[in-house]
């Protein structure tokens, strides 16, 4: 794929400071007339308006769909994109009515304005309620957005605060996992340009990234129970992924996997797809049968269940469909068809929810989860719809959701990591969010 360059940098720092610090940070309302608040309402003080149009605060692809998402009672007919620079009115399209969301009494509505592509700085304009937040149409967003993210990480790991963080092996083992599967899978778009330290040494600087993390996990003592399950099988992924390149390193991974497995097995505080998940890449890595009969003792038990996969199972299945070792063909396509039928699901959810994403009461975690799932789906079968399902799911932690806040939450206006209400788990969300944009921009 041919690389793409970064957008101006005070373009994107705009955007990201305006997604960390919410109205603090880069939009002023008393600057749009959005204090006047809504029809009947009134005015809003600074810090508690919520715009009536929501949209992608970071910004829209040229060429891709752009949709805002209008809240409340009485809406205009029509809105207007206007230009943050000049004021000009650029763009006007019709608000197409979408319904009330189960008995929420306000109204829900969307534009699309997938039809203008000029580059530029926008906002959404409309009659009596106002304005939106400024947002980008630009070239290169995810590959931005991409580069952020992985610097994050890359500052992460030098963290005092991460090395001490009491779920220092499970955070650690997540955010090794996901991003090995954002170069398992989508390993084009992963180059030796980053700009790190190690950059310039002919490896894939994400790996580089990944071996200093395999280095630290493997440095801890055996994990107990969760701990040592998630440090098993983020370690022997790493072996088998960097075992041709780095056989050493590969070989003392792999024992610490097997230490850590020895460890944690035997715990009652671990659930049968987390045993499936570190048996299914310890089998894949080693071939050995010991990790075998679980493997497929547990998914032959989950494809049988009517309930979603849950994430551990969901990636013990994908790893055992990948392995080159035996596998049992009636239980790989059992597999196939329950995680395609799960995707096709939630894919249809999301088209009937008013903000286009599946499971948003779930929080940041569930929402980066399925929208993960449906990037392995789409890895495997190429489909439009899930590409935009996926597009919408960033849409919406990237400010298009009720409360118009983004909700990537580590950047902040300085470009330090920030931490949520959940600080701890920040780094294995940046991961998963990074798997998410790997595949977007493997698909573009």
């Amino acid at each position: 794929m041919e690389k793409k360059f970064l957008i101006i940098l005070c373009c994107m720092v705009f955007c990201l400071s305006g997604c960390a610090k919410g109205q603090e940070a880069g939009y002023d309302l008393q600057e749009t007339g959005q204090e006047a608040g809504r029809q009947g309402e009134e005015p809003a003080s600074a810090g508690t308006a919520v715009p009536a149009a929501c949209v992608d605060r970071m910004g829209y692809e040229p060429e891709k769909e752009k949709i805002v998402i209008f809240q409340g009672t009485g809406l205009p007919d029509t809105f207007a994109l206007v230009d943050a620079e000049t004021d000009d009115v650029v763009y006007s399209g019709a608000i197409q009515k979408k319904g009330n969301e189960e008995d929420d009494d306000e109204y829900n509505a969307y534009g699309d304005f997938s039809a203008y592509e000029r580059p530029g700085k926008y906002y959404i304009r409309t009659d009596i309620y106002g304005e939106s937040y400024p947002f980008l149409i630009h070239d290169n967003l995810y590959d931005s957005l991409l580069r952020s993210t992985f610097d994050g990480l890359y500052r992460l790991k030098d963290t005092k605060e991460y090395k001490a963080e009491r779920d220092f092996v499970t955070d650690s083992a997540l955010i090794l996992y996901r991003l090995l599967l954002s170069y398992e899978m989508f390993p084009d778009i992963h180059g030796d340009d980053r700009g790190i330290r190690e950059s310039g040494n002919a490896i894939p600087d994400l790996l580089d990234l990944c071996r200093i993390q395999a280095d630290l996990l493997a440095e801890q003592a055996p994990g107990e129970g969760e701990d040592g399950i998630y440090q098993a099988a983020a370690l022997a992924k790493y072996a088998y992924l960097t075992r041709s390149m780095d056989g050493e390193s590969a070989e003392e991974c792999l024992k610490a996997a097997e230490s850590a497995w020895k460890s944690a097995s035997q715990s009652l505080f671990v659930s049968d797809g987390q045993i499936a998940m570190a048996a299914a890449e310890l089998y894949r890595l080693t071939g050995s049968r010991q990790y075998l009969g679980l493997t497929e003792d547990y998914l032959r038990a989950a494809a049988e269940k009517e309930d979603t996969l849950p994430e551990a199972e969901f990636y013990a299945a994908v790893t055992y469909m990948n392995t080159r070792s035996t596998v049992d063909m009636e239980l790989c396509d059992a597999l196939m068809k329950k995680i395609m039928e799960e995707a096709e699901q939630t894919a249809e959810l999301a088209k009937q929810n008013p903000f286009l994403v599946c499971g948003q009461d779930g929080g940041t975690d569930v929402l980066l989860q399925q929208a993960g799932r449906l990037c392995v789906v789409n890895h495997i079968i190429t489909n439009h719809e899930y590409g935009t399902v996926i597009d919408n799911y960033l849409h919406f932690l990237m400010g298009r959701n009720p409360e118009s806040i983004c909700h990537i939450s580590w950047w902040d206006a300085d470009a330090s990591i920030s931490t949520d209400e959940e600080g701890k788990q920040d780094g294995a969300r940046m991961a998963m969010l990074f798997f998410v944009l790997s595949e977007r921009m493997t698909n573009e």
